[in-house]
C-alpha cells in the first residue's frame, strides 16, 4: 500500500489517530524500527497506538544543601536516603522531603532537581531562648513549667506550642478556671532565636454551687458531703482548694463514696453516675451523684483453704478477726487478705496467691468469705538492686537490710528493712518490691529510695514561751558525703541562753555496727526561775551498738565544767548551796543508755513501743559524786475514729554519795515543754520567800507521763496541721537533807500529784514549724506556776 492510500484510510478511522500516525510517519526510520507501532487488539485495520515514553532515570552527580545555619550540611544529608551516585526519582525525593520534615528541625523544605544536581533548600526552625508565663496567679510558674514541653534551648515547633496551650488550659480547668485562655507570643531574637511567652488570661474561678445526691436513703446529703473531697463554694472558705470542679477529683469522690458505703455493710453499692453541669450564669457547677445503695449485709462464715503444709487453716484461724454477724466491711476483708499474704510471705512463699471469694445470700443478707491460699514454689532472694540513691552510698542502705542474696524470701524481714531504711531520715519514700528472678524459685528484690535534702545551712529566728526570742546559725548534715555520718555545728542565742555546739557521729565505726561520736558544747543559760546563771563547758565521747533487732546500748564519757553565778536577790537556800558546793564544779561522768524500739514508722508511728533506761555515774575524777538514773516507756496504738493513742511513762532519780550533795544544776526541772500547763520549772520544790515566778530549786526525783490522742486530719493534708488531745501528769521533789526542815521554812517540797489537760496544735507553716499547747492544770499545789498557752515558732533560710 502506497503512502497516499494509507493516509486516506487513517482519516476515515479517527482524526486523533490521524494526527498520531502523522507524527509517527514523520519520525526517522530507525526510530520507527526501534519503537514498532502495535495496532489495537481485535481490530487489525485500526490505527496502531504507540507506547507512552518515560524519561530514563538519571544519576545524582552532586547533592547541595542551602539555607542551613546551625545544622551542618552533613547532618542534614544523614536524614535522607538519597546519596550521590544514586538514581534520582520523584518517589525517592518525596520520601527524603518527608524525612526532613519529620525531624522537627525545619519549618520549610524544598528539593530541586536539574537533571544532574539535587539541591535541598531548608528553613530551620528557631531555637527557644527563654520561656515565660505572664498573667498567672492561681497556678504557680513552677507548676506551669512542669506542664510545658517547650524548654529553653529546644527547637521551636508550632505543634508543640499548641500542645502546651492545651495542657495549660487543662491545668487551669483542674483548678476551677474554665474560662482561662492562653495566647502564645513569639519575640524574634538574633541568630534565629525566639522568646516564647505564654500570655494567660485566667478569668474568674468557677466554683461548686451545689453538691446533690440522688438515690441515697441510708445517709442524708450532709453526711455524704463530708465524705467527698469536693466542697461547695462559700465566702468563708477563703483557704479552701477543693471548692472547684475537677474531673480527676470527681473520680476520687466516687471512690470515697464507695469506700464509705462498703465499710458499712453495703457490699453492692456503686455510683451510677457523677455529672457536673455548668450553671446558666457560668458562675459555678452543679455536681450530681446518682447512687445505688443496694442491700445491707453482715459477715457470715469465714472458710480458709490452705495448701501450705507449714500453714494449715487451724494455724491461720487466729489471724481472722471477723466474726459471724459482724457488719460487712470491705476494708476488713482487704486487711485480712494482707495479713494472710504477710503470714505466707514470712514462710518464704513470695509467689503464693491468696484469693478471696464472696458468697452472697440475698435472703439472709449474709456474705460468707472463702479464703483460698495456693502455695506456689518456695522462693529465694536472687539479686538485690538499690535504685534512686544518687548521693547515698549503696552500702549505707544495704547494711540496713535484714536479708541477703540467697536467703529465703521473708515478707516480715522486708517490712522490717523498709522501716530501718526510713528511720535513717535520708529519704522521702522507700519502697521494696520483688520481681521474677533468673529461675522460678528465685526473686529479685528492688529497693527504691527517693532522696531528700539532708544538709542544712540555717539562719533562723523564732519565739517560744520558754526562751522568748531565739536566733540560730547552724550547719547540719545528716548524711555527710553520702556515708550516713552526722555533723552539726551551731550557734544559738536567745533572751535567756547562748549555746555553742559541735557534734559528729559515725554510725558504722570500723565498718562494724558500732556508732561512735564526739560532742563539744558550751551553754550559758539564765535560769531566771531558779535565780542563777549557769555556764557549762563540756566534751564527751560515745559508742553505741545493737543488742538485738530492736535493742541497742550506748556508752559515753563526759567531762563538764559547771559555773554557777547567783542573781542579786537570790534566796538564802540557793546562796547556802553555792557556798557549800562552790561556784565552779568539775564533773567526770560515765554512763550508758539501753534503748528498745519497735515503732512501725520513724516519723509518724501508729503502733509499737519505745523503752529507754539511762544510768550516769559521776565520781571518777572531778569534784561531784552522784548516781543518776532515768527511765522512759512509750507505747502507740490505734484508737477509734482513726485516732492514734500514745501513753508515755517516765521517771528519774539522782542521789549523791560519799558525803556529796546534788548541786542545783544537776537536779531535775519540769514544766514548759516537759509538763504542759505549767511554766518552765513551774512545779517542784520552791523557795516561796522569792516573789513572782522565781525560787525554783529543782528536785532529785520525778515521775510522770503523758496520755495523748493524735486526732485524724481535720483539715486537708496540704495545710500541714496536726491536732492532739493530751493530759500530762506527774510529780517532782525530794530535795537533799540540808535544804529541808526548820532551817529553811520557806522551802516547799511536796510530792503531790500534778496534772493538766489540753490540746496541742502543730503547724508546718511557710515560715517554719509552729506549735501551740493549750493546757489547764487540774491538780497542783498552791506554789506551782501555771501557764495556759505555750507557744513556739521558728524560721530558717
Amino acid at each position: 500500500m502506497n503512502t497516499k492510500a494509507l493516509l486516506a484510510r487513517l482519516k476515515r478511522v479517527a482524526p486523533a489517530s490521524f494526527v498520531l500516525a502523522t507524527v509517527v510517519m514523520a519520525a526517522p526510520a530507525d526510530a520507527q524500527r526501534s519503537n514498532p507501532v502495535t495496532p489495537p487488539a481485535g481490530n487489525p485495520d485500526a490505527a496502531p497506538v504507540p507506547p507512552v515514553e518515560t524519561a530514563p532515570p538519571a544519576m545524582i552527580r552532586r547533592i547541595t544543601v542551602q539555607g542551613a545555619q546551625r545544622i551542618e550540611a552533613a547532618t542534614i544529608l544523614t536524614y535522607i536516603t538519597l546519596h550521590e551516585g544514586d538514581m534520582y526519582s520523584e518517589v525517592a525525593a518525596d520520601r527524603a522531603l518527608k524525612a526532613l520534615f519529620a525531624t522537627g528541625l525545619f519549618s520549610d523544605v524544598k528539593i530541586n532537581w536539574d537533571g544532574t544536581i539535587m539541591t535541598v533548600n531548608v528553613v530551620e526552625n528557631p531555637i527557644i531562648n527563654r520561656v515565660e508565663f505572664e498573667g498567672n496567679s492561681k497556678v504557680t510558674t513552677k507548676d506551669l513549667e512542669k506542664e510545658s514541653q517547650m524548654k529553653p534551648r529546644m527547637v521551636f515547633t508550632r505543634a508543640k506550642v499548641q500542645s502546651d496551650v492545651q495542657r495549660i488550659i487543662e491545668l487551669y480547668r483542674r483548678n476551677g478556671k474554665f474560662a482561662a485562655s492562653v495566647d502564645p507570643q513569639i519575640i524574634q531574637r538574633p541568630q534565629n532565636r525566639v522568646d516564647l511567652i505564654y500570655s494567660i488570661n485566667e478569668g474568674p474561678t468557677t466554683g461548686v454551687s451545689r453538691i446533690i445526691f440522688v438515690g441515697n436513703k441510708a445517709y442524708d446529703d450532709d453526711t455524704l458531703r463530708k465524705q467527698v473531697a469536693t466542697e461547695e463554694s462559700a465566702w468563708w472558705r477563703i483557704l479552701a482548694s477543693n471548692d472547684n470542679y475537677d474531673p480527676d477529683r470527681l473520680l476520687f469522690d466516687k471512690e470515697q463514696l464507695r469506700r464509705y458505703y462498703t465499710a458499712r455493710g453495703y457490699a453492692d453499692f456503686h455510683v451510677s453516675s457523677a455529672v457536673a453541669e455548668l450553671t446558666p450564669d457560668h458562675s459555678g457547677f452543679y455536681i450530681t451523684f446518682t447512687l445505688d445503695e443496694g442491700k445491707k449485709y453482715t459477715f457470715g462464715k469465714v472458710e480458709i483453704l490452705s495448701r501450705i503444709k507449714e500453714l494449715p487453716a487451724q494455724a491461720l484461724r487466729p489471724l481472722v478477726g471477723i466474726k459471724d454477724g459482724d457488719l460487712y466491711d470491705e476494708g476488713r476483708v482487704e486487711k485480712l487478705k494482707d495479713t494472710l499474704v504477710n503470714a505466707v510471705g514470712s514462710k518464704g512463699y513470695a509467689s503464693a496467691d491468696v484469693g478471696v471469694r464472696l458468697r452472697r445470700d440475698p435472703d439472709t443478707r449474709k456474705i460468707d468469705l472463702v479464703l483460698r491460699i495456693d502455695q506456689g514454689p518456695r522462693v529465694y532472694v536472687d539479686k538485690i538492686n538499690v535504685v534512686g540513691n544518687n548521693r547515698t552510698l549503696d552500702r549505707v542502705i544495704r547494711r540496713e537490710l535484714r536479708f541477703q542474696e540467697g536467703d529465703a524470701f521473708n515478707r516480715d524481714l522486708i517490712d522490717r528493712s523498709r522501716t530501718r531504711i526510713r528511720s535513717l531520715g535520708f529519704f522521702k519514700d522507700v519502697t521494696i518490691k520483688n520481681s521474677s528472678g533468673s529461675r522460678p524459685d528465685k526473686t529479685d528484690i528492688t529497693v527504691n529510695v527517693e532522696e531528700m535534702s539532708t544538709g542544712e545551712v540555717s539562719l533562723g529566728a523564732g519565739y517560744s514561751s520558754t526562751s522568748s526570742f531565739v536566733g540560730e546559725f547552724s550547719y547540719t548534715e545528716r548524711n555527710l558525703f553520702g556515708r550516713g555520718q552526722f555533723l552539726r555545728a551551731s550557734v544559738s542565742m536567745s533572751t535567756i541562753s547562748k549555746q555553742y555546739q559541735l557534734s559528729f557521729t559515725e554510725p558504722w565505726f570500723l565498718d562494724r555496727p558500732l556508732a561512735a561520736g564526739i560532742d563539744l558544747y558550751k551553754w550559758i543559760t539564765d535560769y531566771n526561775q531558779a535565780n542563777y546563771e549557769g555556764d557549762v563547758t563540756a566534751a564527751g565521747i560515745r559508742f553505741g551498738f545493737p543488742t538485738s533487732e530492736y535493742g541497742s546500748v550506748q556508752m559515753r564519757y563526759t567531762f563538764r565544767v559547771n559555773k554557777v553565778t547567783p542573781f542579786s536577790g537570790a534566796p538564802a537556800s540557793l546562796l547556802q548551796e553555792i557556798q557549800l558546793d562552790g561556784d565552779q564544779t568539775n564533773t567526770s561522768l560515765v554512763g550508758f543508755t539501753f534503748g528498745y524500739n519497735t515503732l512501725d514508722d520513724y516519723l509518724k508511728p501508729t503502733h509499737g513501743v519505745m523503752f529507754s533506761l539511762s544510768e550516769d555515774f559521776a565520781g571518777i575524777g572531778g569534784g561531784l559524786k552522784f548516781l543518776k538514773t532515768e527511765g522512759s516507756f512509750t507505747t502507740y496504738a490505734p484508737l477509734f475514729w482513726d485516732m492514734v493513742g500514745q501513753l508515755t511513762l517516765n521517771s528519774g532519780f539522782i542521789q549523791g554519795y560519799g558525803g556529796s550533795t546534788v548541786p542545783i544544776e544537776e537536779r531535775f526541772f519540769r514544766g514548759g515543754d516537759s509538763f504542759r500547763g505549767f511554766k518552765l520549772a513551774g512545779i517542784g520544790p520552791r523557795d516561796t520567800s522569792v516573789t513572782g515566778d522565781y525560787g525554783s530549786l529543782g528536785g532529785d526525783f520525778y515521775a510522770g507521763g503523758t496520755a495523748q490522742a493524735r486526732l485524724p486530719d481535720l483539715l486537708p493534708a496540704d495545710y500541714g496541721m496536726q491536732f492532739a488531745l493530751f493530759s500530762d501528769f506527774g510529780t517532782l521533789g525530794h530535795l537533799d537533807t540540808p535544804f529541808r526542815g526548820a532551817a529553811y521554812p520557806n522551802v516547799k517540797d511536796n510530792m503531790a500529784l500534778r496534772a493538766s489537760a489540753g490540746i496541742s496544735v502543730k503547724w508546718k507553716s511557710p515560715f517554719g514549724p509552729v506549735q501551740i499547747d493549750l493546757g489547764v492544770p487540774f491538780a497542783k499545789t498552791w506554789y506551782d506556776k501555771s501557764e495556759f498557752i505555750h507557744f513556739s515558732a521558728g524560721t530558717g533560710m
